[in-house]
């Protein structure tokens, strides 16, 4: 697919291909309309090709196109069913099918040619298949994996009696985690749906392709892995198992167990559920933050002495690394109730803020229109620059490399200064009503919290907290929270308040100004976002970096 005409003579690249219809098509002496590229498509019928049935549905909607040019037979139709179908939908709109490297004469004997090659074409094909199918068989029969390498595993080359070949080796990185998945599994004390958020902790990520980006495991594909008997060292193919000549990552005792669970938990009335829980994925673990490590708390449900229990266990203390003890569901969300409650910011404090923020505003909106009219200004020499060096493109006075190079720096230039027209005015709005629903969250968040559904609890928890982190004393179970940016700069401005007012500043000079694009409570901090107030309470703390301005 990626070779040129010059080294792939037998046609089997994109860049041939287009090479001879091209040619075909100065033959014709007809007008290009679109062309439709289908790289890699090897789907037996054309109904499977979406990019051949954008091209018939093109033809349809454009009575205008008198020709399809095609490469070569054998490269669009795998059956002569489908030559057949697609031959009179197009002359049925009266579209002539056209084989750029294939002469088969006019009438019925050209017909006849057409037909017979088709056929042959079809023949080729299926002999084709049937021989991979042995060989693919042999192949598996003699210990060889076929395919991608399943996760845990890596394809690569090895020597072999001087010969490099293809083969399967352990991936150091991901096999550990898929044994412990298995492991772990085996115990019953995970749903697979759990399992896979703890791999996601552990930091498991499939393999990246041409196509996709490595991404956390899905419940789904963790559940394909656990029940594929391909990591005790067999491979499984048409319905038997055959010995495999890779390394089997774990037991086949141990799968036997993994497989009875996953059965267990499939019929009916007995399923491996995720349960919901609003705090399901937000809390830490403190004791092992201590320790310099990340750990999520796990949550599960247990039955028992005659009811269902709710317990949230560090993922590293199943792993036997943590020492904390399960904490009961209730005595979790009392410790975040708690957490909550104590990010209330009192109403004068907020009033304060709220009433320099309106100031900001109004401080920026003027810079604004100034800013406005200079990018205007700056817009307009640009747009006269473009036209003067277009006119030297046409006479010719200066090398059309270089006239090409500014054309395009100025073009681009040109966008950046429209992108920050469109939005200055609106980034100044948004900002502002940004900061305004962090107030409201800061008003009295205990209340709030208590009286929203358990989902919207959620919400709120990610809106004032990036993580919760738990501990469990002897007396007690608390928890703290890293605040997210925008209720951190809210805190801080409130210190910063009792600070300014017991020492008022001696003089009303302005600090210079920020852009509208600063007052965003997702910035790093809201002090620096609101700078350009008179209000001296907004201005940035000690250690923060220093007022600029970005005009």
């Amino acid at each position: 697919m990626n070779t040129a005409v010059d080294i792939d003579e037998d046609g089997n690249s994109i860049a041939t291909q287009r090479e001879w219809t091209l040619r075909k098509n100065q033959v014709l002496g007809a007008s290009i309309g679109p062309e439709f590229v289908e790289p890699g498509q090897s789907a037996q019928t054309i109904s499977k090709r979406p990019v051949f049935k954008e091209m018939m549905q093109y033809v349809t909607d454009h009575p205008e196109v008198k020709y399809v040019i095609i490469y070569m037979r054998s490269r669009v139709f795998r059956n002569f069913i489908d030559a057949a179908i697609t031959k009179r939908y197009l002359e049925e709109r009266d579209v002539k099918l056209i084989s750029a490297k294939e002469e088969f004469g006019e009438g019925y004997m050209g017909d006849a040619m057409e037909a017979i090659t088709d056929v042959v074409n079809e023949l080729q094909v299926r002999m084709s298949g049937e021989d991979i199918k042995v060989k693919l068989a042999h192949k598996v029969e003699n210990g060889g994996s076929v395919g991608r390498a399943k996760l845990g595993y890596l394809n690569v080359r090895e020597d072999f009696d001087g010969r490099l070949v293809n083969t399967i080796a352990v991936d150091p990185v991901r096999a550990p985690l898929i044994i412990w998945a298995f492991e772990q599994y085996a115990t019953g004390e995970y749903s697979v749906a759990q399992l896979a958020a703890a791999l996601e902790d552990q930091g498991l990520l499939t393999r990246a392709s041409r196509k996709f980006r490595p991404k956390p495991l899905s419940a789904n594909a963790l559940g394909v892995i656990l029940g594929d008997p391909y990591y005790t060292g067999v491979i499984r193919y048409k319905g038997k198992l055959y010995p495999g000549r890779h390394q089997p990552l774990i037991s086949k005792e141990l799968y036997l167990k993994v497989k009875e669970i996953l059965a267990s938990r499939h019929r009916k009335g007995d399923r491996d559920r995720v349960h919901f829980h609003y705090l399901k994925g937000l809390v830490y673990c403190e004791t092992c933050r201590a320790q310099g490590r990340e750990s999520r708390l796990v949550y599960s449900q247990s039955t028992g002495n005659g009811g269902t229990y709710e317990y949230f266990t560090c993922s590293a203390k199943l792993r036997g690394e943590c020492p904390m003890p399960g904490i009961r569901a209730e005595e979790l969300e009392d410790a975040v109730m708690r957490s909550i409650r104590t990010e209330r910011i009192p109403e004068k404090d907020l009033e304060l803020i709220n009433r320099g923020i309106t100031d900001v505003v109004e401080d920026l909106q003027a810079t604004e229109r100034q800013t406005r009219d200079a990018l205007k200004t700056q817009l307009a020499r640009l747009s006269d620059q473009e036209a003067r060096l277009i006119d030297a493109l046409a006479d010719g006075d200066l090398p059309v490399p270089q006239l090409r190079e500014k054309l395009q720096q100025i073009t681009l230039q040109k966008g950046a200064i429209e992108e920050r027209l469109a939005r200055t005015n609106e980034t100044l709005r948004h900002g502002a009503e940004r900061a305004g629903a962090a107030i409201e969250l800061v008003r009295d968040p205990g209340a709030l919290y208590a009286a929203l559904p358990e989902t919207s609890r959620r919400e709120l928890i990610q809106a004032l907290f990036r993580r919760l982190y738990a501990n469990v004393t002897d007396k007690d179970i608390d928890t703290r929270g890293d605040r997210t940016a925008g209720n951190d700069a809210l805190h801080g401005l409130a210190a910063r308040i009792h600070g300014d007012l017991a020492n008022p500043p001696r003089t009303n000079e302005k600090i210079p100004g920020a852009s509208a694009e600063d007052l965003d409570v997702e910035n790093e901090s809201l002090h620096s976002q609101v700078i350009g107030s008179n209000k001296t309470y907004l201005v940035a703390g000690a250690g923060l970096e220093p007022a600029t301005s970005r005009l």
